[in-house]
């Protein structure tokens, strides 16, 4: 969306108004009417057609609510790629796209620059499963591996800045409580046993 000076957009009152006397709210209607003509553009075309600035702004005053468009979920995510609640910790977007076996997710700066690409079994993306690529500031590949059921499984590539591999790091695919075991901290025995309430 083209926001330059004198760009006018719709209104419910049939008055056009200009972004800079426009509220956030009116912004963000103004987006989705726009991305609600594009329907027919490609996936990872959609995104792309909204104003990330203006968006991000006016998502920043509810960081909590994501917002949909297209079938795209849209939540503003910190600098670890995960949920904010506070307005001041949003950093990014996390766009989380449904496809017939669960949901890619791509993490983007502001200017579109892929920080992350994966796949979730959840549309919230609390669940990884599935191929994850994570990407610095500059573009370059950092980390390449697999995610099942939440957890890094098999191996994962690692690369420097330069893009140059580092050595590869593998994981089996257990939580805290099966490392534990797996080192001798502790046994499945030791474990506390949940007692159904009667």
């Amino acid at each position: 969306m083209d926001a330059s000076p004198g760009t006018r957009f719709p209104t419910s009152d049939g008055n056009p108004k200009t972004p800079t006397n426009m509220n956030p709210q009116r912004l963000l209607q103004a987006a989705v009417l726009v991305l609600s003509v594009q329907t027919t553009q490609a996936q990872s075309s959609t995104f792309a057609a909204v104003d990330t600035h203006v968006l991000f702004r006016s998502m920043r005053n509810s960081p909590e609510q994501p917002v949909i468009i297209n079938a795209q979920r849209i939540d503003l995510v910190n600098a670890r790629f995960e949920s904010c609640i506070s307005k001041k910790e949003a950093r990014y977007f996390r766009v989380t796209t449904p496809v017939p076996d669960g949901f890619l997710v791509r993490v983007m700066t502001l200017d579109g620059a892929v920080r992350m690409t994966g796949a979730c079994a959840d549309a919230a993306a609390k669940m990884p499963n599935g191929p994850f690529h994570y990407y610095d500031d500059g573009g370059t590949l950092r980390a390449e591996g697999r995610y099942v059921n939440g957890l890094k499984s098999g191996i994962w590539h690692r690369y420097d800045d330069r893009g140059a591999a580092l050595s590869d790091k593998e994981y089996d695919g257990l939580d805290w409580q099966g490392e534990e075991v797996k080192l001798g901290m502790t046994s499945m025995s030791a474990q506390p046993e949940v007692i159904a309430e009667k």
